[in-house]
Parts: C-alpha cells; sequence; structure tokens
C-alpha cells in the first residue's frame, strides 16, 4: 500500500575529505556526535530510516506539507550543528587533523514529497519507491554553494529565483535551493570553557620524551591509553564515543572503592606548546586541584613535557601543603617514570 511521506536527508558535507585525511578514530566520533545531535534536534518528529555514514535519511508520513514547519526543522538543525562546531573549538584540547579541522564541516538538507511503499527487511521496514531514488540523486546536484536546502516541486511551488533542472536516470526534476549561511547570525554566543589556575604550585617537573610531540600528547589525553601509565587507578569510567576536550568529564576508581571525578581543562601557555590539564573537587583538604601537561616539541622526535600541580586549599587546608607536596611529588613522578618507561619499551599509538 503506498502512503504520502515527507523524505528529509541532512548530510554533512566535507565529510570524505575529513575522514581521509585526518585521524580516522576522532573523525569518527566526531562524525558521531555531529549525527546524533541532528537526532536529538528532530522537533518534526521524522521517522529514522538509516544512518548513511555522513548523512540521515529521515521521513514523515504526511498527507500534505508544512513548508514553514520543515524550514524550523532545517533552522534548529542548522544552528545546532553549528553551535557544536563552534563550542567545540573552543573546547578541544586535541590537535590531530580531525579535531583541528573539523570546524570545516558544512551541512545541506535535501526535501522531497511522494508516495512511498515499506519494504520489510527481518524486524526492520524501510522506505521503497521513486521519490526514495530521487532524493538520493538530489545530493548530487550543480548548487553553487557550502550549504543549502533543496526544495523539490513536489514540496512547494518554485518561482525562478534559485530555481534548477536536474537530469539523472529517471529522468528530470525541478527544484529550488535556499541558501543556509545567513542563519549564521542566530547563533548563540558561545563562549570558552573557563581556564582558572589555582594559586598554591604544590608540583613542577620537566623530562624529555622520546616521541613525537602530537604522539605524546594522544597517549597523554586519550583515556584508552591511560591505565598503561598512571599508577594507583584501577579503573576508568569514560564515554568511549566521544573525544576527550575541555569539560569533559572522566571517574577515576582509586584502591578500587574511590570514585574520584575528574574534569578536562586547558590553560594558556605559548604558541610552540600544547596543553592538557584536568581537575578535580574531591581531593581532601582542597576546593580543586588541577595537574597540566604542557608539551613542547625540541628535536626532531623528541618532547620537552612539563608537569604542574596546582591546588586552592579549603580553610586550614594549608596547612597540609607541606604533606601534600611531597605526597604529590611521589605520586606524579612514579607516573611519569612509567610514562617514558612505556615509551622506552616501543610503545605507540599509531601500532
Amino acid at each position: 500500500m503506498t502512503q504520502n511521506a515527507i523524505l528529509f536527508i541532512p548530510d554533512i558535507s566535507g565529510f570524505t575529505e575529513f575522514v581521509h585525511h585526518t585521524d580516522i578514530t576522532h573523525s569518527r566520533h566526531i562524525v558521531s556526535e555531529l549525527l546524533e545531535l541532528l537526532i536529538d534536534t528532530n522537533t518534526m518528529n521524522l521517522e529514522l530510516a538509516e544512518i548513511e555514514g555522513d548523512a540521515l535519511f529521515m521521513y514523515k508520513l504526511e498527507d500534505s506539507v508544512d513548508v514553514l514547519t520543515i524550514k524550523k526543522q532545517i533552522e534548529t538543525m542548522y544552528l545546532a550543528f553549528h553551535a557544536h562546531l563552534k563550542r567545540y573549538e573552543y573546547q578541544r584540547i586535541c590537535h590531530c587533523g580531525a579535531c583541528s579541522s573539523a570546524y570545516n564541516l558544512k551541512i545541506k538538507f535535501v526535501v522531497h514529497y511522494g508516495e512511498i511503499e515499506f519494504i520489510k527487511i527481518k524486524d526492520s521496514k524501510k522506505p521503497y519507491g521513486s521519490p526514495v531514488i530521487q532524493i538520493h540523486r538530489l545530493l548530487k546536484n550543480s548548487v553553487p554553494l557550502e550549504e543549502y536546502a533543496i526544495f523539490t516541486e513536489n514540496v512547494t511551488a518554485i518561482n525562478e529565483t534559485n530555481k534548477l533542472i536536474a537530469e539523472y536516470d529517471f529522468g528530470t526534476i525541478t527544484f529550488a535551493y535556499n541558501p543556509l549561511s545567513h542563519l549564521k547570525e542566530k547563533l548563540p554566543e558561545i563562549k570558552p570553557v573557563p581556564d582558572n589556575v589555582p594559586k598554591h604550585k604544590l608540583f613542577d617537573e620537566t623530562q624529555l620524551v622520546k616521541l613525537p610531540v602530537l604522539e605524546l600528547y594522544e597517549v597523554i589525553s586519550n583515556f584508552d591509553y591511560r591505565l598503561l601509565w598512571t599508577k594507583g587507578v584501577d579503573k576508568l569510567e569514560y564515554d568511549k564515543n566521544k573525544v576527550n576536550r575541555a569539560g569533559q568529564k572522566h571517574k577515576c576508581l582509586i584502591n578500587k572503592n574511590e570514585k574520584v571525578e575528574q574534569t578536562t581543562v586547558k590553560k594558556p601557555v605559548n604558541k610552540n606548546q600544547l596543553v592538557y590539564g584536568e581537575s578535580t573537587t574531591n581531593v581532601p583538604f582542597t576546593k580543586r586541584m588541577s595537574s597540566y601537561f604542557i608539551l613542547e616539541e625540541t628535536e626532531k622526535g623528541y618532547t620537552k613535557l612539563r608537569t604542574e600541580v596546582f591546588v586552592d586549599f579549603k580553610p586550614l587546608g594549608i596547612l597540609m601543603k607541606p604533606l601534600m607536596k611531597k605526597n604529590i611529588k611521589k605520586a606524579f613522578l612514579e607516573n611519569i617514570r612509567t610514562l617514558i618507561l612505556l615509551i622506552d619499551s616501543g610503545f605507540s599509538t599509531k601500532k
């Protein structure tokens, strides 16, 4: 039985180049976050038929089309997409190709309307029919913009402004395209994550590590490697589907029963340096403790690693400063030695 349906595809542009020229793990996580965001901002109650790599194929059974509602849906998704990228630019701590170029990603939309049927595959059903083929063909078009929304003549009446006629293997189809870049004027203000550093320095040590700066940064900032060099931590709880960035939280299980929540942070450093930090409010006698790893490339293949620890004390907590300083020095020096031994053993993130 055929039914009328709105067919809707948000498509992330620049995806192919992004994946082929960047870190595959981080690019996968970033695109996954963006697709999840588009699904979460589905105000029209569209059904998700398929996740198609860099795009979502969605539909809604309707006997009529409300173009204003569709345009509002597009605006909502567009603003959420670019607000996320803008926030990501402020919050990222990784300097791999994927994380540093994510802001180049764009988004476009294709909207079509027609009679469809459904084909059942095991326990799922999927839209089927000529309109389904047509909307997918329209992803390849001659629109002279990076970001736009396509509406076919089945969706809305089309005048000569921004009108195009495309020829495909199924014949011709007439559509209009609307530019979207002007919507960026409606983006909310995105403020950088605060990087306030506690005022009492308890630890400051520098070592030379035989590993390129970006690779060492990955070892330190990627939670997947944390237990390989951090002593005293039995387990790490974190979202494995997200790239670590400023403001992201994770939990360390210490001594098998004590959980310490950490937040990824940054602080200002020189242009030739990278910084990764973590902050917690779970340390006794302190309001907050923050540790920072500052990396600077020296000779080829070597990185100067500076480790700093700062705290803000609770009232009378300052009395514990000498003991804390001693314990923190012991713990961090042991971790750094373990990190260097790990690197010297031939460990590499590229293996």
